[in-house]
């Protein structure tokens, strides 16, 4: 009677998980993602906001000495998006993601394409940046240090064209990433506002 007992007990604890499962789902919780994908997704948004932080202020200033500093913190900043996102596209090919929220197929499209965009920024603007310092000559300031760039014995024509070529590009597209990057927190805003469990998904702990 015991172990009949018993069984019973084991097969209700299932019925009822599988219950909660089903229930967390129609209530917008597809899975979240794995804790090293949500710490690395906030060091590298906060490493992103930071060279937008600093560029705009660096723009906006008069003071060419304070612009000056700023661009070397908004250059080291993007120098630390650089180290991340290779860790960071990593994770992402190797890890399990969660399915869409519930949602339009529109919605799910949406979110895909600007997943897709954003890792397209995170690679491209450091690729950037970082071939504008090398190319260009005047290397690239990282907290104090300096990481040399192409001396200038070294350069030729093919190199100030690279550098040319990576100044216009990492400026359209910062702008489009400035740009993108509301339009993210924004949706994610519009998720928890639908009742949807998004926070869950990417915060630590949770």
């Amino acid at each position: 009677m015991l172990r009949i007992a018993h069984n019973l007990s084991v097969r209700k604890l299932g019925v009822l998980r599988a219950s909660a499962a089903r229930l967390s789902t129609a209530a917008g919780d597809a899975g979240v993602y794995t804790g090293a994908m949500k710490w690395m997704h906030w060091i590298t948004g906060g490493a992103v906001l930071g060279c937008f932080g600093t560029v705009q202020m660096a723009m906006n200033t008069k003071d060419k000495k304070q612009k000056g500093k700023l661009m070397k913190l908004h250059k080291s900043m993007g120098l630390v998006v650089a180290g991340l996102v290779v860790p960071r596209v990593g994770m992402r090919l190797t890890s399990a993601l969660p399915g869409h929220l519930p949602g339009s197929s529109f919605e799910q499209m949406a979110a895909t394409a600007s997943h897709g965009l954003f890792y397209v920024f995170m690679i491209t603007m450091p690729a950037t940046g970082i071939a504008m310092g090398y190319y260009g000559g005047k290397g690239l300031p990282f907290f104090g240090y300096k990481i040399p760039g192409k001396p200038k014995a070294q350069r030729t024509k093919d190199d100030g064209a690279i550098a040319k070529n990576s100044f216009k590009l990492h400026k359209q597209a910062g702008q489009l990433f400035e740009y993108l990057t509301p339009i993210h927190i924004g949706a994610a805003a519009f998720h928890s506002i639908k009742g949807q469990a998004i926070f869950r998904r990417i915060i630590p702990g949770m």
